[in-house]
């Protein structure tokens, strides 16, 4: 069942290695982009391309939940960045599961240059979805060991906390299905926030699509080049 799991994912995933970066030009900065459970790097696209658009470099980093762990997604994170940046300055933008990827490769530590992150709809906390779902089969065959460390307290305390300048983005734009306190349909607003967190933002947008929005691209850039957020 591993292999044909390992197909699906391929197949709306395609493997790239570590070092390819998209629009190769050595002389800007790069913004690395990772994407969210259950996605594949083509849900990035479109704030891959406003970035590139005001002159930075992209590195859409895919990644495979049921085919590797998450430390040897961050270990493939930060080989790619090693691979990509030459020392150069460089930013990190998580959406969802993406930002546990981000704080679990804290573990090892950053090659020189990171400048900032913006954490798109992070859960910073055990995710209520995931806690709800960690015995199905589907979510286990999908989400891999990712998917259960979401649900597990116990992991989060092992979670570093980001040493360079971050921000939080979460939605509000939810259910009342999944709370009564404002969500984004999948993560609590509260359940978004870290500490250390140099500055947060709500936006009416769902966790699904938030980082398609164009208010979303606004604010990282914002972030990225002046460590806050428009206010």
């Amino acid at each position: 069942m591993r292999t044909i799991a390992a197909s699906l994912v391929l197949a709306v995933s395609p493997a790239i290695p570590p070092g390819f970066a998209q629009d190769i030009r050595p002389d800007t900065e790069v913004v690395f982009l990772l994407h969210g459970m259950a996605r594949s790097r083509l849900a990035m696209t479109t704030i891959s391309r406003r970035f590139k658009k005001v002159g930075y470099r992209t590195v859409n980093f895919p990644y495979s939940p049921p085919l590797q762990t998450l430390d040897e997604i961050s270990d493939r994170l930060l080989l790619s960045i090693a691979q990509n940046t030459g020392g150069k300055r460089y930013h990190l933008i998580g959406h969802s599961l993406g930002n546990i990827v981000i704080r679990n490769a804290f573990k090892k530590g950053y090659p020189p240059g990171l400048g900032r992150i913006v954490m798109l709809a992070p859960p910073n906390r055990p995710a209520k979805l995931a806690r709800t779902f960690r015995n199905f089969f589907l979510y286990r065959w999908l989400m891999g060991d990712s998917g259960q460390k979401l649900a597990d307290d116990a992991f989060y305390e092992t979670l570093p906390i980001p040493t360079a300048e971050f921000g939080v983005i979460a939605g509000t734009k939810g259910t009342t299905l999944l709370s009564q306190t404002p969500n984004d349909g999948v993560v609590l607003v509260e359940a978004t926030k870290l500490k250390g967190m140099k500055d947060f933002a709500e936006l009416r947008r769902t966790h699904t699509f938030i980082m398609n929005a164009k208010d979303t691209f606004d604010f990282a850039k914002s972030f990225i080049e002046t460590g806050a957020f428009p206010h």
